[in-house]
């Protein structure tokens, strides 16, 4: 009777477990709480009677501003970067708001845009935010000494962990680990408790920066530290899944993959739930999400966006191993920007051609940026080897393999 006393409590013991553990499981997280803040914001912003109709436009342009920069969504962006046009040609000027939309321009990868919009600011020259976004367009160009320049100016004027920060990625392509970390860390010194969201980015920063060196248990720790700051978040999930993936822990990687589909279902986290699924010997499951996310760059590209160009060169040239079609996209993409990422994908898309020596040029080209980047200097050895250059395509994949040893792992094409 004792012994069937204290197994009932043990069981009772254990359903409140469970209990406790689902309603924990249902709990709300730090990017739930933001988005259900701002999405309640922007329906009172809508019900707004009693505001100024130009006060009420800008108050719900901005509110939509930072729903798409939060949910990553590209329709949200879309739907934010017509409402904050419409604004500005309907009322007087907003520096918020001109900032703004430069940076939706930027997320969309229309440059020139970016800058037109920039150039309307009054006292340009004195504006610390506009001109950040100047060099982080210069970075997108390639025009990487004008941008390091630019960074260095701008963090004279106005130490902020976000012009540290682009001070540390700029650092961090070109292989000055270093400093970029150091970098990195002073960025955190300067966030303060209010902006967890922005701590947990530069925690992804640093891990990425780890992963990209093939160091996956200290990249883990930054991204587990980045979810323990900003609770729910999409990204940190997607680097997580990477992480795991490059780990060969595939039922976990895709599970994660799966989550960050719900939240935020852009296509290339789609395309990289599609190679996961190749790496796992899995062609047959990853047609679906390859063909899904080919349509949704497709798409996009019809509507007469350019911020798919890149993937569309890269998925051409290795989900497709297309190379002619490859060629077109990174043409126009090299129409757009021509940093290392977009010379680096022409020279591929080349090379998936069988244009080996118009390819070598390009990889040229792309490596003469002094990019550090383990899988430029792969695509390099390969195009060397292809063309004959044995020695040199030897060298350049002894450098990828000092860059990222684990260079050939899983990865998520961004």
């Amino acid at each position: 009777m004792r012994l069937f006393k204290i197994m009932s409590a043990l069981v009772l013991i254990a359903s409140l477990l469970l209990a406790i553990q689902a309603t924990l499981g249902k709990r709300k997280t730090d990017y739930d709480d933001e988005l259900n803040k701002i999405q309640s914001d922007i329906t009172n912003a809508k019900n707004d009677a009693n505001s100024p109709p130009n006060e009420a436009a800008a108050k719900l342009s901005y509110l939509l501003y930072l729903q798409a920069s939060l949910t990553g969504s590209v329709e949200h962006i879309r739907l934010a970067k017509a409402k904050i046009e419409r604004t500005l040609q309907t009322f007087s000027s907003s520096e918020e708001l001109y900032l703004a939309e430069a940076n939706i321009n930027l997320k969309l990868h229309q440059l020139h845009d970016a800058n037109e919009v920039l150039n309307k600011l009054p006292d340009l020259s004195d504006n610390t935010k506009a001109l950040a976004l100047k060099a982080d367009i210069a970075m997108q160009e390639g025009n990487y000494a004008e941008a390091k320049s630019s960074y260095e100016a701008n963090l004279l004027r106005r130490r902020s962990w976000d012009n540290i920060a682009r001070l540390a990625y700029l650092k961090s392509i070109f292989g000055d680990i270093a400093n970029a970390e150091a970098l990195y860390v002073q960025a955190e010194d300067e966030i303060s408790a209010k902006e967890m969201r922005s701590y947990a980015w530069v925690e992804l920063q640093r891990g990425f920066l780890d992963f990209n060196h093939g160091r996956y248990e200290a990249a883990m720790a930054h991204y587990r530290q980045a979810e323990k700051a900003y609770s729910g978040y999409w990204l940190v999930h997607e680097y997580l899944a990477e992480c795991l993936g490059a780990e060969r822990r595939y039922q976990e990687a895709v599970s994660l993959f799966e989550n960050v589909l719900e939240r935020s279902p852009r296509p290339e986290v789609q395309q990289a739930l599609g190679d996961l699924y190749i790496f796992m010997g899995k062609p047959e499951m990853a047609k679906a999400w390859h063909d899904r996310a080919l349509a949704t760059y497709l798409d996009s590209a019809q509507r007469g966006e350019v911020l798919y160009f890149h993937h569309l060169a890269s998925f051409y040239a290795d989900v497709r191993e297309n190379g002619e079609e490859a060629i077109k996209w990174a043409g126009k993409d090299l129409g757009i920007r021509q940093n290392f990422a977009a010379h680096d994908a022409m020279a591929w898309a080349l090379y998936r051609a069988g244009r080996f020596d118009e390819s070598l040029a390009e990889a040229k080209v792309a490596l003469a940026t002094g990019a550090s980047d383990a899988r430029l200097l792969f695509h390099a050895a390969m195009i060397h080897l292809a063309v004959g250059l044995a020695d040199e395509g030897r060298q350049l994949l002894s450098r990828a393999g000092q860059v990222n040893p684990r260079y050939d792992a899983f990865h998520v094409h961004r």
